[in-house]
């Protein structure tokens, strides 16, 4: 009686993660509205993208908007992201970067993930970051990155 029950338990558990598994692959992406913010991790070409509220902290891009696969974006300044699973739309995310004021980042990655790093050579420190429109002028030594589609500014300090 006990290895049936056993057995049963065993059985409702892999049916459970098998159910699971086939709902995730089988959901398809949800295309974004501007201004929703995203976790994106991985490298171009196969990262991973997860909608999450923009006050969550790992929240690392704000959808600029979508565009057919097929065509780049707008802005040559967004990072782009473009579902692969043959279910997702057939469309291309622009996505700009989430930085925060006062924090350094690696002056290039290899893919989507974005993290603080201590300051040094090759890195890029965020001296600014507006929402306002007009955004005010960066110091002549910064470079202005601005996206007007999100309303987001940052001025870049090279260190």
């Amino acid at each position: 009686m006990g290895k049936r029950i056993l057995t049963y338990g065993a059985t409702l558990v892999v049916a459970a993660v098998a159910i699971y598994g086939l709902t995730e692959f089988l959901t398809p992406v949800q295309k974004p509205k501007p201004g929703d913010c995203a976790y994106l991790t991985g490298t171009a070409g196969g990262g991973r993208y997860n909608a999450v509220d923009c006050a969550a902290p790992n929240a690392n891009y704000v959808v600029a908007g979508t565009v057919a696969r097929s065509e780049s974006c707008p802005n040559p300044a967004d990072e782009d992201w473009v579902p692969v699973r043959f279910i997702d739309p057939k469309i291309r995310f622009c996505l700009v970067p989430r930085y925060d004021e006062g924090d350094c980042y690696a002056e290039a990655g290899s893919g989507y993930d974005i993290a603080a790093v201590d300051c040094g050579a090759d890195t890029f420190r965020v001296t600014r970051v507006s929402s306002e429109v007009p955004a005010p002028a960066c110091a002549t030594d910064e470079q202005t990155r601005a996206f007007p589609e999100v309303k987001l500014t940052y001025c870049i300090a090279a260190r």
